[in-house]
């Protein structure tokens, strides 16, 4: 039997036990009662955050939305006046760019705006493939490189060459799928936008320039179906913008010669005519026709005529300044108009295309009855010979007929008394005596 002290001893050691294990008991209760708690803080704060970044994902989504809206209501202000301008006989090669850098900077709003177009042709072949900075936005400094960008080079002309719109992203997405790095085509650009402006014509698609936009202020959720409505509108204003300047040729052109038509070239005195009397101006016009065209058709035929008045005009066209105006003004006759030309450099500039017209070899001239080529002319020169356009033609034909009763093969000025021939011969002219003082005020 065990003794007393040791049975105390046993009791005592397993009450502490049971204390033992009730106590833990209690507190592993608590414990996982304090973790519940703890997690369901955790739960609710993160369901918190999770609110909170949803509100303000809303607010920015609405804040876009009204933005979107505000610029799409922008949009719809703007293009009715947009279709007018593109619908309007005033659009011309100046016009055209400013409505395409206006309408892309109401939607985007960029730093930048480049605006590239294709120069067209001078000699009646293929455009070049090249780019001609038009327009810009942005840039204080225009480097002489990007002024002219072949087609290929860099990503203004990768898209010119590929007629491709590309967002930023668009180049990494390139270069990853394709490995086709395209390199920027200078460091001051900023070409996030860059899309070609193209005319779907019956020969293809033609490039008519590219639109580039940098760093955007405003990027819709469609923004390449933006960036394509400015494109297309773009592209409608200088097809149009071409279209006009063709029939504009037409109205005023001569279709035989290429030379300015009669109607044109009178409305364009009458105003040379206003402009030379506005500014104190003398103003020329020199009025000529072939010698004998009536027998050059009737020996050599009209067919052969039509390419002798051809043949004219494209001298005509190497001989006069820049500054000149020349027109077929009916049949075999020719008109020029001289701005801020005198009677003696008048003559001087007429008599050189009379000679320049004797000394060309043409077919067929040994037919004529001088056996040669020539020309009879006449000129007048406002203000002394006419004080109009009507007087400046009626005085400049007169000395055209006094050429060719003259002889022809000749040019003839028109003749009236001017302020400097009255100087020439005051010596031979009666004048009363002048009274003493009249020079110092006196009366």
């Amino acid at each position: 039997m065990l003794e007393e002290p040791q049975v105390f001893a046993t009791a005592a050691l397993v009450v502490g036990m049971l204390a033992g294990l009730i106590l833990g008991l209690i507190l592993g209760r608590s414990r996982r009662r304090s973790d519940v708690a703890t997690n369901e803080v955790d739960r609710i704060q993160a369901r918190l955050t999770r609110a909170e970044k949803s509100h303000k994902e809303q607010v920015r989504q609405l804040r876009h939305l009204r933005g979107e809206q505000s610029n799409v209501a922008s949009l719809a202000m703007s293009l009715p006046e947009i279709v007018r301008e593109l619908n309007s006989s005033k659009l011309d090669a100046k016009t055209a760019p400013r409505l395409i850098m206006n309408l892309a900077n109401s939607i985007f709003k960029p730093e930048q705006i480049l605006l590239y177009v294709v120069p067209p042709s001078t000699d009646g072949g293929p455009a070049k493939r090249e780019l001609l900075l038009l327009s810009q936005k942005g840039l204080a400094k225009v480097p002489d490189e990007i002024r002219r960008v072949p087609f290929g080079h860099g990503k203004i002309g990768w898209a010119a060459e590929h007629k491709l719109d590309k967002l930023d992203s668009d180049w990494f997405k390139l270069s990853r799928a394709e490995g086709v790095t395209v390199p920027n085509n200078h460091p001051a650009l900023k070409l996030d936008i860059v899309g070609p402006l193209q005319h779907f014509g019956d020969h293809g698609d033609e490039v008519l320039g590219v639109l580039c936009l940098g760093a955007p202020a405003i990027r819709p959720q469609d923004e390449k179906l933006m960036f394509q409505l400015v494109t297309n509108l773009g592209s409608l204003a200088l097809v149009n913008v071409r279209n006009l300047k063709r029939l504009r040729n037409q109205a005023n052109t001569d279709g035989l010669t290429g030379l300015l038509n009669k109607r044109h070239l009178l409305k364009e005195l009458a105003n040379q005519v206003i402009a030379a009397e506005n500014q104190a101006q003398t103003l020329g016009v020199f009025i000529f026709d072939i010698d004998h065209f009536k027998n050059f058709n009737d020996t050599n035929g009209h067919p052969a005529g039509d390419d002798l008045l051809r043949q004219l005009a494209q001298l005509l066209r190497e001989t006069l300044r820049p500054n000149d105006w020349c027109c077929r003004y009916g049949g075999e006759e020719f008109m020029v108009i001289m701005p801020q030309t005198g009677p003696k450099e008048a003559m001087e500039i007429a008599e050189g295309i009379r000679r320049a017209i004797d000394e060309r070899v043409f077919p067929h001239q040994e037919n004529q009855p001088t056996g040669n080529l020539t020309i009879s002319g006449g000129v007048a020169v406002f203000p002394t010979g006419g004080s109009s356009s009507e007087e400046l033609i009626k005085h400049a034909d007169s000395a055209l007929y006094e050429s060719k009763h003259s002889g022809r093969n000749r040019v003839t000025q028109h003749h009236s008394v001017s302020f400097g021939e009255l100087n020439a011969n005051e010596s031979e002219i009666d004048l009363p005596p002048v009274p003493d003082g009249m020079f110092r005020g006196e009366r």
